[in-house]
């Protein structure tokens, strides 16, 4: 850990230190301790006594600190009631809290539409003091977000998002993977949503008269258009994807399907539900029998081609067909 940073970790464990009220007038063998503790190295005393002087240097290469020893208490404390190197009075907890969100948030710097959050944290760090560093790779020894390997696509969140505000309509050329052909469309957008680290746009296109999503990394132009919708104000986002699993709609109505979950896969199926409509009707030392209510989408049959021979399904007999073409093709290609 560089030196200044060390430090400064230090100056914030000194001031929790001076401002606990439960153990006031701490001595400096107490401090050193603290720091030794709480940043897993030896600290001196000496060192404590660097930092202290440190701190009470005038801004901005100190804090101003109003640091004292008290002979009759022998230990240190803060001569100005209530001060703090730091105007939040946070818990270690909620300090832990602080720098994992931050981190989190960071994930997302380079996405132009969330730019700012990188210059709003970067304020709010140095205005608190708060030791976020947010290139900082000692945080990913403990804590790793998902990251996207994607380079593509992010460029029209903003531009997205902008239309959907104003209620504008967006020229779309898509590259549809599944049909292997270029279609472009003209769409009012609706929603961004994310999920498993890419990013789609769900939009009302009126040539089908239907919504629409579209893989923003698929997109490869996008132009708009200020024509203002003047309908379709009766989208809701919470209701759009509420019988899918995943990201894609289907047109089809919601139906009953029941899986037979084996053990001991069926722990994993309970902790981590299929769909939020899951249901266990049955339950015995050879796993669940589950009901779940939703559209049958191309991420459904994912899910349970995924849990291999620990997954059957029970009904609808048409997804257990769809199923059997499926894994009779796959074995073929292994004969």
């Amino acid at each position: 850990m560089p030196k200044i940073k060390s430090a400064v970790n230090r100056y914030h464990i000194i001031d929790a230190c001076l401002t606990n009220r439960q153990k006031p007038f701490p001595s400096i063998e107490a401090l050193a301790k603290a720091c030794s503790d709480k940043i897993r190295e030896g600290i001196s005393t000496s060192t404590i006594e660097k930092d202290i002087r440190q701190m009470k240097r005038p801004r901005p290469h100190g804090y101003d600190a109003p640091i004292e020893y008290s002979k009759q208490h022998r230990g240190y404390f803060y001569a100005e009631q209530g001060f703090s190197i730091s105007d939040l009075q946070l818990s270690d907890e909620e300090w832990d809290g602080l720098r994992y969100a931050a981190n989190l948030l960071h994930q997302y710097a380079e996405v132009p539409l969330f730019k700012d959050f990188k210059q709003a944290i970067e304020k709010i760090n140095t205005r608190f003091n708060l030791m976020i560093d947010l290139e900082e790779d000692d945080f990913e020894k403990y804590i790793q977000f998902e990251t996207s390997h994607l380079t593509t696509g992010y460029q029209w969140i903003q531009q997205s998002y902008a239309a959907m505000r104003n209620r504008w309509l967006l020229n779309i050329k898509y590259d549809n993977i599944y049909k292997n052909k270029t279609q472009e469309y003209l769409v009012y957008p609706k929603l961004l949503k994310e999920h498993r680290n890419r990013w789609y746009l769900v939009g009302w296109v009126s040539d089908r008269k239907d919504y629409l999503t579209f893989a923003l990394d698929r997109i490869q132009e996008m132009q708009t258009k200020e024509v203002v919708q003047k309908h379709l104000f009766d989208f809701d986002a919470n209701k759009f994807l509420q019988h899918s699993v995943g990201i894609m709609e289907t047109a089809e109505k919601p139906v009953k399907v029941v899986l037979m979950v084996k053990s001991p896969y069926h722990k994993l199926v309970e902790l981590e539900p299929i769909h939020h409509s899951q249901k266990i009707t049955k339950q015995t030392s050879d796993g669940i029998l589950l009901e779940l209510y939703l559209n049958i989408n191309p991420e459904l049959i994912n899910t349970i081609l995924a849990m291999g021979a620990y997954c059957k399904v029970v009904q609808p007999a048409s997804l257990k067909n769809n199923l059997k073409s499926i894994l009779s093709e796959t074995l073929q290609q292994y004969q």
